[in-house]
């Protein structure tokens, strides 16, 4: 070889030395959770939104908002909530601990005009909290009065929207408008990213009472277009239950096509946020999630918050960070809510205090260890709403009925939409199933000395729950 050959030899494997160390050092920094950090955090969540309703074969509603933001991010098919209603789902974002930890398990009637739910605990270090003691800018602005400020869900935000109310997603799109300039001024769009924000969305519409939002239920539904009057619903709870006492499959063809409108239309408005805020900027991490699903007839019920089926645990969920994280990726691994609190910091480079029960998935978003989540899923209906506990590992589901004992196994691969109980064909793996819900029961902690309940004595908030469901009526 002439010396002119060799030259290029030792530059190109001076080269390919240089290549190699730049690659190891960034992987070393995200090992040691060092990797860039994002200007800003936004979570996403809407209320009673079914995971098979977007982004799988055959989903219920148009959404291409939110199938262009999956296509640039990571969307995990098999997500779990913890629960399947709101409060205790919630707490449980936020807290990284199941139900039976946080203590956040029930509403009820305290007397005729007024109700009492279980409260955050305050002594309970809040993913908001942890955000704001790093320095973040934190905004909270939930259309739900379960996630009132009066019963704790307020901690760590320095704006919140503590009585938002049950508005629609373009109400709401204004208020998160009105906090970002109380918190930034009139310039907020130029630095609310500088600043370091932390900002959590919670949407209602897809609950109940569902409206019919065009063009989409005319799309669902075209006979709605010459006959809207045959998809009038009642917009009180107790008034659609007495219409359909037992319901089936079949009642649900009109009510069907105006919850998926509900959905389509939310995409629009999400569009519409993402516009004005700029979601869809490299460095904002975005998580879009929901707190648990709904169920039409699947297991002879309506609504939420009476069982652990698929309809009502399995939600969405899409993380979206085009600097840090590669997207068009989907993940069959179950995951749960209670693994967003540990990614959230992990990806954030922020430090993880003790006690979180979630597993991080900031190592699978950014291929680096586990190529997927290995660990069960738990989920829990606990009383007074309730009494009972699901586990999910890989294809197989256990529920047990700790009020009769029942234990229902379903196969998921095969039966997605659990109408196949496997208990009594499969007992090894009812037994394993059921030692591991023990063990959970056995190892998680206690709900912190500082649990309680929280009286809301406004007759107008009591008689809104009692109609969207969530007390009995009338009084």
């Amino acid at each position: 070889m002439t010396p002119r050959d060799w030259g290029r030899l030792l530059a190109r494997r001076v080269g390919m030395l240089a290549i190699f160390a730049v690659v190891a050092l960034a992987t070393f920094a995200a090992l040691r959770g060092r990797a860039p950090s994002p200007a800003a955090v936004v979570l996403i969540t809407v209320d009673t939104l079914r995971g098979d309703f977007i982004w799988h074969p055959g989903g219920g509603a148009e959404t291409p908002f939110l199938d262009h933001l999956a296509a640039g991010g990571v969307v995990f098919d098999s997500a779990y909530a913890t629960s399947s209603w709101t409060a205790p789902s919630m707490a449980s974002l936020f807290t990284s601990l199941p139900p039976s930890s946080h203590g956040v398990t029930g509403i009820w009637n305290e007397a005729h005009h007024s109700l009492e739910q279980h409260l955050l605990p305050p002594s309970l270090t809040t993913l908001a909290e942890s955000f704001q003691k790093a320095g973040y800018v934190t905004i909270g602005m939930p259309a739900n009065l379960h996630l009132s400020h009066d019963l704790g869900f307020a901690q760590g935000f320095d704006y919140y929207a503590g009585q938002a109310g049950f508005v629609d997603a373009r109400r709401l799109n204004n208020k998160v408008r009105l906090a970002l300039i109380g918190a930034f001024g009139d310039e907020w769009s130029h630095i609310w990213k500088s600043r370091k924000a932390f900002l959590w969305v919670h949407y209602f519409d897809p609950h109940f009472p569902y409206s019919a939002r065009e063009p989409w239920v005319t799309r669902y539904a075209p006979e709605y277009a010459s006959a809207p009057s045959a998809f009038d619903i009642p917009t009180s709870w107790p008034e659609l239950q007495s219409r359909y006492p037992h319901p089936v499959p079949a009642d649900m063809a009109r009510i069907i096509p105006l919850y998926a409108s509900e959905i389509s239309f939310l995409d629009d408005q999400l569009h519409v946020l993402s516009d004005r805020l700029g979601l869809e900027d490299e460095d904002v991490l975005l998580i879009f999630t929901a707190d648990h699903g709904e169920e039409f007839a699947e297991h002879g019920a309506m609504g939420h918050g009476q069982g652990l089926h698929e309809e009502l645990v399995h939600v969405p969920l899409l993380i979206r960070w085009p600097a840090g994280i590669a997207g068009g990726r989907r993940i069959a691994a179950p995951v749960s809510l209670l693994d967003i609190y540990p990614t959230l910091l992990d990806l954030a480079g922020l430090s993880r205090q003790a006690g979180l029960l979630g597993q991080s998935l900031a190592g699978v978003l950014r291929g680096v260890g586990l190529a997927a989540p290995t660990d069960p899923v738990f989920s829990e209906l606990l009383p007074p709403q309730g009494d009972v506990r699901s586990v999910r590992d890989g294809r197989w589901k256990l529920l047990r009925h700790n009020s009769d004992g029942r234990k229902q196994l379903f196969d998921l691969a095969a039966d997605p939409s659990e109408q196949h109980d496997r208990a009594s064909e499969s007992p090894d793996i009812v037994r394993r199933l059921d030692a591991l819900l023990t063990s959970r029961e056995q190892s998680v902690p206690p709900p912190p000395s500082d649990a309680g309940t929280e009286v809301v004595h406004d007759p107008a908030v009591s008689e809104r729950m009692r109609a969207l469901g969530y007390l009995p009526g009338p009084p």
